[in-house]
């Protein structure tokens, strides 16, 4: 397990195969700036309080990205909605939709 960030970023270099820790720390940012608004707020402050106490600091200095936050923001509408609401019909799919 890592102890600090460098190491990570170090060891996210090696198996991203970044030419420099510049570049592996904003690619590292990215994916856990993603991993937390998948996983909100109280898992994402469990993680930090599980790592060492570098890494958690590191963890907690990541902001999420504005359009995960707003992709959580309409899962939350969705989960108001009901599920049962936004199914498919019995017998259908629902098609993907890309926009």
């Amino acid at each position: 397990m890592f102890k600090t960030r460098k190491e990570f970023l170090q060891e996210f270099m090696r198996l991203t195969g970044l030419p420099s820790m510049e570049e592996a720390d904003r690619m590292a940012q990215i994916a856990i700036g993603l991993i937390k608004a998948r996983i909100g707020p109280e898992l994402s402050e469990r993680v930090a309080e599980a790592v060492p106490e570098d890494l958690g600091h590191g963890w907690r200095n990541i902001a999420i990205p504005s359009e995960a936050m707003e992709v959580q923001e309409m899962m939350f509408e969705l989960e108001e909605v009901g599920e049962a609401e936004t199914a498919a019909p019995i017998g259908e799919e629902l098609q993907p939709q890309y926009g």
